[in-house]
């Protein structure tokens, strides 16, 4: 039998079991009743995409596709204040909407805001959206959805809430992640039975940054004394979640390496939050570098991230911004994701990985992370080599 439902423990299962019955029931009731209501055009969309700048970025590509298939309609995203970089300044949307999702606010800070949400719903409402896209497959954007008095709503029902959705995308669980994100994200624009029949093999992640954000760039490394001429190196150590994240003293040793190897700059990038690494780099590495992590915002770390020859770290949103800029990557793959999910979409990356029977797992947070500690500092290595060699630096450059 296929499952129904995305969620593994079976407390959740039967939770969501118990509200689709209860909601098919009393909606069908309420549709029996309803006046059907005459055909309307779709003229105002709302995309809903609460999580993190991967998630948000793999939407670009179904943004512009949207925009083909309904050119005359004014297409808005709902983004979570972390995330609102992302997208802005991106010609495919007319209105980047904030609302912060505290269910996928990593740092905790605040707590589920009523009063934040009902002034959410009532903006949203007062908007008169014609058309509500989750692309996401969660209850909470569908229930969202349907406050805010979208009139049609197309999601997956994998998470539950399927009662509240006006068109449900059919939806094979077992094999979700054999295919990326972004073709999932394609898939449900091409679903829309209204407007323009339309199709794309365009399927690069979009992020759009300023000349400041460049020149702000240039500035900082110029401070550091790199020059437009110099090889630069971006490391990035951290990820939203523990699972992902390899060893720090094995990015310390991997420094190392490449600062005896090749002539280059190392620059270690990321958020505020992992600031704390950069102190265990300082202490462990012999290897100099400079240090960018908190130092720029989304903007400016793809401009930053565009002014690099080399990008090296794991499974994060810094790596798909690397990949939106057509930085080279060498991807250090832990088991939170299947790779054909959310691998890189360049083809200039090189995914270093260990096939082990307990990936992927979704974790958070694991006990033993043997997906990452198994891979060594020579197997990365082995990696950067590889783009050397693409870029025509085989031979040591330090000679």
């Amino acid at each position: 039998m296929a499952k129904k439902y995305i969620y593994v423990k079976r407390s959740n299962i039967i939770l969501f079991e118990i509200i689709d019955f209860l909601g098919a029931i009393i909606f069908g009731l309420i549709g029996f009743f309803k006046i059907k209501k005459k055909p309307f055009e779709i003229n105002k969309i709302a995309v809903i995409e609460l999580t993190h700048a991967g998630d948000v970025l793999a939407t670009t590509p179904a943004l512009s596709l949207l925009k083909k298939k309904f050119p005359n309609a004014s297409i808005a995203i709902v983004v979570s204040p972390w995330s609102k970089d992302v997208v802005t300044d991106n010609p495919d949307i007319d209105e980047v909407i904030v609302y912060r999702a505290s269910w996928f606010d990593r740092i905790g800070k605040l707590p589920f805001s009523l009063t934040e949400t009902m002034a959410f719903i009532r903006t949203m409402r007062k908007k008169h959206f014609d058309l509500g896209i989750d692309m996401r497959g969660d209850f909470r954007n569908i229930l969202l959805m349907y406050l805010c008095g979208i009139k049609k709503r197309i999601g997956y029902g994998f998470a539950g809430g399927s009662f509240l959705l006006t068109d449900i995308k059919p939806f094979n669980i077992e094999k979700r992640q054999d295919k990326h994100q972004i073709e999932h994200n394609l898939d449900i624009v091409c679903s829309i039975k209204d407007g323009n029949e339309c199709y794309t093999n365009d399927k690069a992640f979009k992020i759009y940054f300023s000349e400041s954000d460049s020149d702000y760039i240039e500035r900082l490394l110029r401070d550091k004394g790199i020059t437009k001429n110099d090889f630069l190196i971006a490391i990035h150590p951290g990820s939203g979640l523990t699972s992902k994240c390899w060893p720090i003293e094995r990015f310390a040793a991997l420094m190392e390496r490449i600062s005896k190897k090749y002539k280059s700059n190392i620059i270690v990038i990321g958020g505020s939050s992992e600031k704390d690494l950069v102190a265990v780099l300082k202490a462990a590495s012999k290897a100099s570098f400079i240090d960018a992590v908190g130092k720029t915002n989304i903007k400016q770390l793809a401009a930053l991230l565009k002014r690099c020859r080399l990008f090296v770290g794991g499974d994060s949103g810094v790596m798909h911004i690397a990949s939106a800029v057509n930085t080279p990557i060498v991807a250090i793959w832990g088991g939170h994701n299947k790779m054909s999910h959310w691998r890189p979409l360049t083809g200039d990356a090189v995914v270093v990985y260990k096939d082990i029977e307990c990936r992927p797992c979704g974790l958070a947070k694991c006990d033993h992370l043997r997906c990452l500690k198994l891979i060594s500092v020579d197997d990365v290595f082995e990696g950067i080599a590889c783009q050397m060699k693409r870029m025509g630096k085989n031979e040591d450059m330090h000679d």
